[in-house]
């Protein structure tokens, strides 16, 4: 993180409350962290803020699938570019290499560390 400046935004995206607290709080102190519980709330979020330098990102929501809302942020020109790290409960190969596949820049497992967390992003907003 660097020691002027603005902090790096995260946008995480995820239905349970609980995880999003859990990001909020590991992250909250080095990082403007801002939360969507949808991808039509995470939608509405990027189109508020002028950059996003990360997004986690569930797999599992009761909208759309993570792995399609990543798809259709790859075809916008304005988001195309932000890296997405998946944080989710799938452990499967094949989840794993859907998301890769599709643009994700990483994959975080539930239950999460906090020093993964904090490893995976510190990697993404250095």
């Amino acid at each position: 993180m660097p020691e002027t400046g603005e902090k790096k935004v995260v946008l995480a995206v995820d239905d349970t409350p609980e995880a999003l607290q859990s990001i909020s709080s590991i992250l909250g102190n080095d990082y403007d962290v801002r939360l969507a519980v949808d991808a039509a709330s995470a939608e509405a979020a990027l189109s508020k803020i002028d950059n996003v330098d990360l997004m986690l990102l569930d797999v599992e929501m009761p909208d759309v699938s993570g792995i399609k809302f990543l798809e259709k942020l790859q075809r916008n020109p304005s988001y195309k570019n932000i890296p997405v790290v998946f944080i989710t409960a799938h452990k499967e190969d094949a989840v794993i290499k859907k998301a890769i596949k599709n643009g994700a820049k990483g994959y975080v497992t539930k239950p999460f560390s906090p020093d993964a967390l904090l490893e995976s992003v510190r990697f993404f907003c250095a």
